[in-house]
């Protein structure tokens, strides 16, 4: 199994003390940064664009997971690029140039993924593998807040480590993750965990802990 990583969705926290917030991340030693870009388009909501992400690139060295759920994201990949993004996963329902757009980001210098919504299948992206650094597997419908963990998931996780044939690809999961659905999904094959209001409600280092812990014991 690949190495385990904890990626805080900075979505859920209370922006206005994102600092104190992401040096509480910082101080647990979390490997991953994730940062949603939403452009009310591609999902309903709107969030994070380019210049927020070059802001908060300048206060943490933790790298950035850059999500970004927009229409046709090949119009935004460079600005994302160049405001910090080490990570930039792209949605496969988004454009008609998926190719291109992974290409755009290797180019750049950066890691990419691609991201899979609920009801996409997970062979669509199997052409690709041989230049991804990661597959997104959204266990919610993207961009929608308070939903319950879609558990016909865990059955696609297995079936994109399936295809990864040992290459080396991380699978990232989204959506509702808290101890008991991180530990389903590290079950089915996950190995990378974004989790935003579980992590970011109440003791941030408590929670991180508790998800550290829960993860661990199914090694």
């Amino acid at each position: 199994m690949r190495e385990i990583k904890l990626s805080p969705s900075i979505f859920a926290a209370d922006i206005t003390r994102l600092l104190e917030k992401i040096r509480i991340l910082e101080q647990n030693n979390v490997q991953m940064l994730h940062i949603d870009v939403m452009d009310g388009h591609f999902v309903s909501q709107m969030a994070y664009g380019a210049e927020h992400i070059r802001m908060i690139k300048k206060c943490t060295n933790i790298p950035l997971d850059v999500h970004m759920m927009v229409m046709q994201p090949e119009y935004h990949i460079e600005s994302i690029i160049n405001a910090g993004a080490d990570m930039v996963t792209v949605h496969q329902e988004s454009t008609k140039c998926l190719y291109h757009c992974i290409q755009m980001i290797k180019r750049g210098g950066k890691k990419c993924a691609v991201a899979l919504s609920p009801a996409t299948n997970h062979l669509n992206i199997e052409c690709m593998l041989g230049i991804l650094d990661m597959v997104l597997i959204m266990t919610v419908n993207p961009g929608e807040g308070n939903q319950v963990f879609l558990t016909d998931m865990l059955e696609k996780i297995k079936s994109v480590r399936k295809i990864l044939h040992g290459k080396n690809i991380d699978i990232e999961v989204d959506g509702s993750i808290n101890p008991s659905t991180a530990a389903d999904c590290y079950k089915a094959g996950a190995n990378i965990f974004v989790s935003g209001g579980y992590i970011f409600n109440g003791d941030i280092a408590d929670n991180i802990k508790i998800l550290w812990d829960t993860l661990k014991l199914q090694r």
